[in-house]
């Protein structure tokens, strides 16, 4: 038995050779959940877990379960993990670094002939990213109970095909109920998704909480008529009211800085003909706040937007506010244990709020759980050009590797 060491090349190597899977000619990475990629990403990790004996589980909503066994088989486990599917132009970290640094935590600890006394699980959960199934965090909203597992299974993407079809076609459908396990703690790495820390040097960033966000689905319904014969003032555009919308949900984000955040991000218009005047677009927004009750005032505030333009234009929106998250406040404890793992290995620290959805937010209502930060280059995400580099995402694994040596020993 000896002591532990991250080896850096080696998970360097891992986030390299996982970006092969999916590539963009960008160079980012495109794995839509429950996609051929998704189950290629996911036989690549269970690939490399085989040479550590670990017991492998799936439940019945995809979520991947990898267990290594403690010297106490009654000892609530220590889990950690994130995910792999991305948003379609990704890049190479996000939810992956949480991941592949977790297997290298156990692939350390193997090496060094270390037996933790409780157990240790990985996890790989399905659609975080909600980019082809609504909401995000799928997967762990259903094994945390936010979310019914029919409801989920009848969920379909934008050419109709369901979770549960995606779920057989990929080969991930699990025999597992989803349902919480025996954890005494979560812990989930990730990269920053932002400018804080590489602007202030950090190296470890505590994540004590996150914003609220709260997302809704509009479908917007006018009248069919032709471009060229019908005036302007008899239209019933759709698709000119979701511009307005779209204008709208800025200026509500705008107007709650510093804190505030607000985006239209998918948009869908029928009949979509050039000679058409749109009658149906649906498109997707949200509205989040490092303060709830802000965030609720930004919600009242696009509902009323939503009222003026459906009447100004005699048109109808239908609001569908299909999810929530947070705000979530992670365990003190959990924190400080991660804050002191850093500053004893002489990194520098940043208390911080997560202001996007992560799996933790639902975790942390079943189970002590935190979530650490290491630095995203010039702050960009979901985005090719994403970027965090190998010293630290390597020290970020130093941090999770040693927390959970000690809360696997206790």
């Amino acid at each position: 038995m000896t002591q532990p060491t991250i080896n850096a090349d080696r998970l360097w190597d891992a986030h390299m050779r996982m970006a092969e899977i999916g590539p963009t000619p960008e160079g980012g990475s495109c794995r839509l959940a429950l996609t051929p990629e998704d189950a290629q990403a996911r036989a690549l990790l269970l690939d490399w877990s085989k040479p550590l004996g670990l017991h492998v589980e799936l439940d019945a909503i995809g979520n991947m379960y990898l267990r290594r066994d403690g010297s106490d088989p009654a000892a609530p486990s220590i889990a950690f993990g994130s995910h792999l599917d991305t948003v379609p132009t990704g890049g190479r970290f996000d939810g992956v670094s949480g991941v592949l640094v977790g297997l290298e935590v156990l692939r350390a600890l193997d090496e060094a002939g270390i037996r933790t006394r409780a157990p240790l699980e990985l996890v790989n959960w399905t659609n975080e990213e909600g980019s082809r199934f609504r909401p995000a965090m799928m997967g762990s909203r259903v094994f945390a109970g936010d979310l019914p597992l029919a409801t989920a299974l009848a969920t379909t993407d934008d050419r109709g095909i369901s979770v549960a079809e995606a779920l057989r076609d990929s080969g991930q459908a699990g025999p597992l109920p989803p349902a919480p396990r025996n954890w005494a703690a979560w812990l989930e790495l990730h990269i920053e998704q932002g400018p804080v820390m590489e602007a202030t040097n950090t190296d470890i960033g505590i994540v004590t909480g996150t914003m609220h966000a709260r997302y809704f689905q509009l479908v917007v319904t006018g009248e069919p008529s032709h471009v060229g014969p019908t005036s302007m003032d008899r239209r019933r555009d759709s698709l000119a009211a979701a511009a307005e919308v779209i204008l709208a949900v800025e200026r509500i984000a705008l107007a709650a800085e510093p804190g505030g955040r607000a985006s239209a991000t998918w948009i869908e218009n029928f009949p979509n003909a050039r000679g058409n005047v749109a009658n149906i677009t649906r498109l997707h927004c949200d509205v989040r706040h490092e303060d709830a009750g802000t965030a609720i005032r930004m919600d009242t505030a696009l509902r009323d937007e939503l009222a003026a333009i459906a009447s100004r234009r005699k048109l109808r929106i239908d609001v569908d506010p299909y999810a929530n998250f947070g705000p979530t406040r992670f365990d003190a404890r959990l924190g400080a244990l991660l804050r002191q793992k850093a500053e004893a290995r002489q990194l520098s620290t940043r208390d911080m709020i997560a202001a996007a959805g992560h799996d933790s937010v639902l975790i942390a209502l079943l189970c002590p759980s935190a979530m650490l930060f290491v630095p995203s280059v010039d702050g960009i995400t979901h985005n090719p050009k994403e970027y965090s580099t190998r010293e630290q995402v390597a020290r970020g694994a130093e941090v999770l590797l040693d927390a959970v040596l000690e809360l696997a020993a206790g």
